[in-house]
C-alpha cells in the first residue's frame, strides 16, 4: 500500500494554528501590533535584518552603520514587554516545529543506526 506522506503533513499544518505555542504567537504578535513604538521598532528591525541577510546572500559585507543600528534596536526592544512576550511565544513554537521534525526525520536516522 502506497502512503501519501502529503495528506498527512497537510494534516499536522492544518493541525498547528490549533496548538497554544502557534496561537500564543499569534496572539502575542496581535498585543505587539497594540503597541505603536514597539511595533514601529520591529518592523524596522525585520527590514534591516531583512536587508543585511540579503547582503550576506549575495556574498557583500553588510554595512557598519547597518549593523550598528540593528544593534541598537535589539538593545531597545530588549527592555519592551511586547517584544519580549513575542519573543518567549516564538521560542515555544520554535521548540514544538523542533520536535515535530525530530519525530518525522527518525525513521531516516533508523535506517543509518550503525549500533544494529
Amino acid at each position: 500500500m502506497t502512503v501519501n506522506i502529503y495528506d498527512s503533513v497537510n494534516q499536522v499544518a492544518s493541525d498547528l494554528p490549533q496548538t497554544q505555542q502557534f496561537m500564543a504567537v499569534q496572539n502575542a504578535f496581535a498585543a505587539l501590533k497594540q503597541d505603536q513604538v514597539a511595533f514601529i521598532m520591529y518592523k524596522e528591525f525585520s527590514e534591516l535584518q531583512e536587508v543585511l541577510r540579503n547582503a550576506q546572500l549575495n556574498g557583500q559585507q553588510p554595512k557598519e552603520e547597518d549593523v550598528k543600528k540593528l544593534q541598537e534596536l535589539a538593545k531597545k526592544m530588549n527592555d519592551m514587554d511586547a517584544v519580549k512576550n513575542l519573543m518567549a511565544a516564538e521560542q515555544s513554537l520554535n521548540q514544538l516545529l523542533n520536535d515535530i521534525n525530530s519525530i518525522i526525520i527518525k525513521p531516516i536516522n533508523d535506517v543509518y543506526n550503525l549500533n544494529d
